[in-house]
């Protein structure tokens, strides 16, 4: 696992340096509340991996996604409903890990949870959402170990602001 910091938003050009065998380029939302807890969605039974663990909201880019930010909104809209209110930042990051034979290359967003419902939009891909105290992520045996490492990170570089 490496993470890249990123010091303008994302665009495809970024992306050119990256060239693995089975690469895959996703984005994800590292999403705070105003209390400083992690949003996290417990996978389900349908999910691609990590069935029954929690992770960052996100997914892959698809053709018709204009933007990573673009991606990563239909994202959480996707998963966890239009009623959800979020403050976006601009991309704060690249973040590589390795995972069942892929190679993954995720832009990272950070947005502020405000308010509104968050709704289990997928239910055979998420079972739940749960807010997480930073110690308690880092420490829970049911936390990815990608998103223990990207949590880690973010909060290293102070970019949850």
């Amino acid at each position: 696992m490496h993470f890249y910091l990123l010091d303008h938003e994302a665009t495809f050009k970024d992306l050119e340096t990256f060239n693995f065998p089975n690469q895959k380029i996703g984005v994800i939302a590292h999403i705070e509340n105003l209390n400083g807890e992690i949003l996290l969605q417990q996978r389900g039974e349908k999910s691609r991996d990590e069935n029954g663990l929690f992770e960052d909201i996100g997914g892959k880019v698809d053709l018709e996604d204009t933007s990573f930010k673009s991606a990563i909104i239909r994202e959480v809209k996707e998963e966890a409903g239009a009623n959800i209110n979020l403050k976006f930042s601009n991309s704060i990051g690249i973040f590589h890990c390795f995972k069942n034979d892929i190679n993954w290359i995720f832009v990272i967003y950070f947005a502020k949870y405000i308010d509104g419902n968050i709704e289990v939009m997928e239910p055979t891909k998420c079972k739940s959402y749960s807010f997480f105290k930073y110690e308690e992520a880092i420490k829970s045996e049911v936390v990815t170990d990608s998103c223990k490492y990207l949590i880690k990170t973010i909060n290293k570089y102070n970019l949850n602001k």
